[in-house]
C-alpha cells in the first residue's frame, strides 16, 4: 500500500499541484506565494505538504532579509489535519508593508472618549509643553504612530509578542487644515497577544507594556518628556488597545 501512495503522489498529485495557482494578490501593496518548497512526503499514515507561506510586495518583488524558522509539529497523529504557521510569515508580511510605508497609524481627538478630560489639543499639551500652546494656541493636534524598523513577531505557547519601536510625531492642524510639526518622540514597548477559536470563530486579545520615551527631535525647544510619557501610556491603554480589540 505504501508503495502504491508514493507512487500515486510521484506520478498523479505532484503534476496535478504544479498546475494550481501559488500565489494571491492580498491587497494593494502585497501578495503571498504559497508555493511547495519541496515535494509532498507520503509516509504509512501521513502526507507532508511544505509550503512556502511568504509575502512578498506587488510593486517590488525581492526576497526576504531573513529566512524561516523550524517549524515543529506535533509527534502524535491523532487528528486528521494539522496546519502550522511559523512567524516568517507575519514577519515578511510586516517587513513588506514597512517598505511600503503602510504601518503607520493616525490618533486624533475625535478618537478620544467624550467624558476624557484629557483632549488631544494645544490647550491639554500646553500643560506638559508650554511652547505648543503659546505657538498654537487653541487647536487640535494629531499624533502619527509609524514604525522605526521592520516589526519582528515571536511565536510562543503562550502566545504572540513583539517588542517595536516606533516614531510618534506630533502635529498642530492650522486653521487650514495643514499640519505644523511640534516634536518626534522614540517608543518602545513590549507587545503581547493571545488568540483562540471559539464558535467557528478566532478571537484575541492584545496588551500593551508600558511605553518608554526619548525625545528624538522638536520644533518647540526641549521639554520634560516624562509628563508626555504619561500621558502617552493613557493613549495607549485607553484608546489604542480597546480600538484594536
Amino acid at each position: 500500500v505504501c508503495k502504491e501512495v508514493s507512487s500515486s503522489v510521484t506520478s498523479k498529485l505532484q503534476p496535478y499541484l504544479q498546475t494550481l495557482p501559488v500565489t494571491a494578490k492580498i491587497d494593494k501593496v502585497s501578495g503571498i506565494d504559497y508555493s511547495l518548497v519541496g515535494p509532498p512526503v507520503a509516509t504509512s499514515d501521513s502526507l507532508d505538504l511544505d509550503l512556502k507561506g511568504e509575502f512578498f510586495s506587488l510593486a517590488h518583488r525581492s526576497a526576504a532579509p531573513f529566512s524561516p524558522p523550524a517549524l515543529p509539529f506535533p509527534a502524535d497523529h491523532d487528528r486528521m489535519l494539522y496546519f502550522g504557521i511559523s512567524s516568517y510569515l507575519f514577519n515578511t508580511a510586516g517587513y513588506v508593508y514597512y517598505q511600503a510605508g503602510a504601518l503607520s497609524y493616525d490618533i486624533t481627538d475625535d478618537m478620544i472618549p467624550k467624558e476624557s478630560k484629557l483632549r488631544l489639543n494645544t490647550s491639554s499639551f500646553g500643560s506638559l509643553v508650554p511652547q505648543i500652546e503659546k505657538s498654537y494656541p487653541g487647536m487640535l493636534m494629531k499624533l502619527v504612530v509609524s514604525p522605526s524598523s521592520p516589526p519582528s513577531l515571536a511565536i510562543a505557547p503562550e502566545g504572540l509578542s513583539l517588542a517595536p519601536t516606533v516614531d510618534l510625531q506630533a502635529f498642530a492642524i492650522l486653521p487650514n487644515s495643514s499640519l505644523a510639526p511640534l516634536f518626534v518622540l522614540d517608543v518602545s514597548t513590549t507587545i503581547s497577544a493571545t488568540a483562540a477559536l471559539e464558535s467557528n470563530k478566532i478571537i484575541g486579545s492584545l496588551k500593551i507594556g508600558r511605553l518608554e520615551l526619548s525625545l528624538k527631535h522638536s520644533d518647540v525647544g526641549p521639554f520634560s518628556v516624562q509628563l508626555v510619557q504619561a500621558v502617552m501610556n493613557y493613549f495607549a491603554a485607553n484608546i489604542l488597545v480597546p480600538q484594536i480589540n
